[in-house]
């Protein structure tokens, strides 16, 4: 696992920009609505906030969408998003569909969400915390490919010694877990931070620092090996020089 890389210094004020130009859809009921280039902007932030039995189509480019305390609602996304990033937090009973590519959906205090992807090369991975019920499917050609179920499906949760699995009321706390395809299976690891904070798993920390120890051992050896090719050159020219002055 590699450190990031260094963000460019006017990145994060254009995604700063980008997120503040919010197009709030609050406290909507019992509808189905349509967002096109009409209603929003490809430079908006959909905040979907306190609607209920709602079913909305994203036919258009946003920058980012988030759900707060929703019920019952459906939502589609048919083109791209920006940031790729989908975050629904204190929400009941959202379903996802997506058509486009999210890197991140990202689900905190909520309970029974639902995603469906319908290509792999959609999916990326989901973040949650805090949270019941989640569950969702990868579909490949209109066939399911890869399925998840939070709190059925426990097989691919690791554990800190890989042998322990772990129980239900673990999700209830506020560690914070990731589901990602892992050699074509689905694996969901507790994200811990590391150094400066970055995000990762305890298995990808513990790849990271046996390459930098495995490094740092084989800088040592070639040190090592220098020294010691030194020192033997040294004591070479020694005794050439003691043979020189026995002939003299």
């Amino acid at each position: 696992m590699q450190q990031p890389t260094q963000i460019p210094n006017s990145t994060p004020a254009l995604v700063g920009q980008l997120l503040n130009q919010r197009k709030f859809f609050e406290q909507e009921n019992s509808q189905v609505k349509h967002l096109d280039n009409t209603s929003i902007s490809s430079n908006s932030t959909v905040y979907l906030r306190l609607c209920e039995n709602m079913e909305y189509v994203v036919d258009c480019v946003c920058t980012k969408i988030m759900i707060e305390e929703c019920k019952n609602l459906k939502l589609t996304v048919n083109d791209k998003i920006i940031t790729s990033i989908i975050e629904v937090w204190k929400s009941d009973n959202v379903n996802l569909n997506l058509n486009s590519q999210v890197q991140t959906v990202q689900i905190d205090q909520c309970n029974n969400i639902n995603l469906n992807y319908s290509n792999p090369n959609y999916f990326h991975s989901v973040v949650w915390a805090i949270t019941t019920q989640l569950s969702f499917k990868i579909f490949e050609n209109g066939q399911e490919k890869h399925i998840f179920n939070d709190g059925n499906d426990k097989q691919n949760l690791t554990s800190d010694n890989n042998t322990e699995e772990p129980s239900k009321d673990k999700h209830l706390n506020p560690e914070q877990y990731i589901v990602r395809l892992i050699d074509n299976q689905l694996v969901t690891e507790e994200l811990v931070r590391a150094e400066n904070w970055f995000p990762t798993t305890r298995r990808e920390w513990g790849e990271w620092k046996a390459k930098v120890n495995a490094n740092e051992e084989r800088e040592r050896q070639r040190r090592k090996e220098e020294a010691e090719n030194k020192s033997k050159g040294n004591e070479n020219d020694a005794n050439v020089n003691n043979n020189n002055e026995e002939v003299n």
